[in-house]
């Protein structure tokens, strides 16, 4: 006697059998029991949720000769036995994926014309039925619409957005779930009382992880493990059946990736991959003990299933790890893909030297950023306050300097500043910059984007000093070429709009600034505003800005220009 696999040996016969989909059960019941069951469904959800199984019990329900109180079918009559053996005439199942042209379609219109052979509805159960082409799913659109009386229509499918939406506004549409992990160990542990395989509940407990909500991948999996191993089953012998590593390895890796120790990370990967393990599976399961943190470390633990002893070690792990790292660990490995293209090891090793980089990266700024703010001093001190940049004092009759002063070259029409001469004593002609909280984040919000050629955050970084008078802010770099690169990035108006955006937004202006650059060891200021090609073409071969007028137009040019 041929023996059935354990998914078909263990399909669920009626309504209520079907594992972990109550609502769509409860809703095709009272359709039952009302007589008011529709002429087309659509059954749409992941694979192995009982798409198919369902449709097969409502292919009974309709035609059973016996039906309970409460619809379901008696399955004892000669019409459910029939359909159950596979022998019945009036229930056609059509692989859409194999039989999805126009003439398969026009074959079906002209058999469902005939009256049923003995059921009282002939049933035609469509699956995959996104497999359709455009022209099949045409051709169907009438027939599905206005079937025969006899006639009934369930499609099923995993993707039903491939549907065209005139076959799935003609249908009933019902969404099946994947089955919850208790749903899935409790019917796991079913088989195993009515077959006589002996084994522990983390046995289970694996095989429902790794189905991922498919009763037909869990059962599958059960099956083969009592092919290999008889029927008693050790953790063990599962986890080398599935290619799994030992339950702490993942945590273990997840440690060292907290600890940003890289070394140890890659040996560990490295070591898996040695072993045979398969590494996407080992993947997966790095990514299930991440998320396991994340709930923790967010306060939903309730939601987790498992041993005590697990949550334990995972709430130890989680003891001086904040909620950002398990987010920032967590989307890098979320996003590693596969190729067969490259070495085996070579995506989670990129993972593990970029979660380690970033983190040293995030660890520098804040250090930067806490260093970077002024303490407050008491007022009771005598010692001046200390600031990020020390000022260089100005004395009231200046010294003849090595550098002359940059000379001011922007075509703005506002009134020249007064003399530095007749400012006091302790006055600084460009103070210091103010590394307060906006102007930091306004830095490495701009570090963040990449401007057309230089990095616009970098290049502010390497700006000392900083004065807004009116519309008009001066920056000074510690070196000519910041300040030329910046000139030059300033060119490509969406780097000016970025930099005119940020400032405003660090500044608390509200109308657009007149930039001007300079630089410590530079003769003269780059303005904002002179966009002369001549002028920056003799600038960039060492000429200086001696003096500047504003151009004034003739008679005669105005005339010629007239002329023109």
């Amino acid at each position: 006697m041929t023996s059935q696999v354990y998914y078909r040996k263990w399909r669920p016969q009626r309504l209520s059998e079907v594992v972990g989909q109550e609502p769509v059960i409860q809703t095709l019941k009272q359709a039952l029991v009302q007589n008011r069951v529709a002429h087309a469904y659509l059954f749409c959800g992941p694979r192995g949720t009982g798409k198919t199984s369902t449709a097969r019990i409502l292919a009974k329900a309709v035609s059973c000769l016996s039906p309970d109180e409460d619809g379901e079918p008696d399955t004892t009559c000669h019409i459910c036995e029939s359909i159950t053996e596979g022998r019945s005439l009036d229930l056609i199942e059509i692989d859409a994926a194999s039989n999805r042209g126009i003439d398969e379609i026009r074959s079906l219109r002209e058999k469902a014309r005939f009256a049923p052979n003995e059921a009282a509805y002939k049933v035609y159960i469509l699956d995959e039925a996104h497999m359709l082409t455009e022209y099949a799913a045409d051709a169907l659109l009438k027939t599905l619409e206005e079937p025969p009386p006899h006639v009934k229509f369930i499609l099923a499918t995993t993707d039903p957005h491939r549907l065209p939406s005139t076959i799935t506004s003609r249908c009933q549409r019902f969404d099946f779930r994947r089955i919850s992990p208790n749903s899935t160990k409790n019917r796991l542990t079913e088989i195993c009382d009515a077959e006589g395989i002996k084994t522990d509940p983390e046995v289970l407990n694996t095989i429902t992880r790794v189905s991922q909500g498919s009763l037909r991948d869990a059962e599958n999996l059960l099956e083969q493990a009592v092919t290999s191993y008889g029927n008693t089953i050790s953790l063990e012998q599962v986890r080398l059946l599935l290619g799994l590593s030992d339950d702490d390895r993942p945590r273990t890796l997840v440690g060292h990736l907290f600890r940003r120790e890289t070394a140890q990370a890659l040996t560990l990967i490295n070591s898996v991959s040695i072993e045979g393990f398969d590494l996407q599976q080992f993947h997966r399961q790095v990514v299930q003990e991440l998320r396991d943190l994340l709930l923790l470390k967010a306060g939903a633990g309730e939601m987790l299933d498992q041993p005590a002893d697990v949550t334990q070690a995972q709430t130890s792990l989680l003891k001086d790890v904040k909620l950002e790292q398990v987010l920032r660990v967590l989307g890098l490995l979320a996003k590693v893909t596969f190729s067969p293209d490259t070495p085996q090891t070579l995506p989670l090793e990129l993972a593990v030297v970029e979660s380690a980089q970033e983190a040293i990266a995030s660890h520098i700024d804040k250090h930067t950023s806490t260093t970077l703010e002024q303490p407050k001093v008491s007022k009771s001190i005598a010692t001046p306050p200390l600031t990020f940049v020390e000022p260089i004092p100005v004395a009231t009759e200046l010294p003849k300097p090595i550098l002359p002063m940059p000379e001011q070259t922007s075509l703005d029409p506002s009134p020249v500043p007064s003399p530095v001469t007749n400012q006091p004593e302790n006055q600084n002609p460009l103070p210091p910059i103010s590394r307060d909280e906006p102007w930091e984040e306004m830095i490495r919000t701009l570090s963040r984007q990449k401007g057309r050629r230089f990095n616009l955050g970098a290049l502010l970084r390497a700006c000392r000093h900083h004065h807004l008078e009116g519309d008009k802010l001066t920056l000074s770099f510690t070196h000519r070429s910041h300040m030329e690169r910046m000139q030059e990035e300033m060119d490509y108006p969406e780097s000016k709009r970025t930099l005119q955006e940020a400032l405003t937004m660090a500044l608390g202006t509200s109308s657009e600034l007149t930039l001007s650059f300079t630089a410590e060891n530079s003769e003269q200021e780059l303005s904002q505003e002179n966009d002369s090609p001549l002028v920056k073409a003799a600038l960039n071969m060492g000429g200086k800005i001696v003096d500047q007028e504003d151009e004034v137009s003739t008679p005669n040019s105005t005339r010629s220009k007239e002329d023109e």
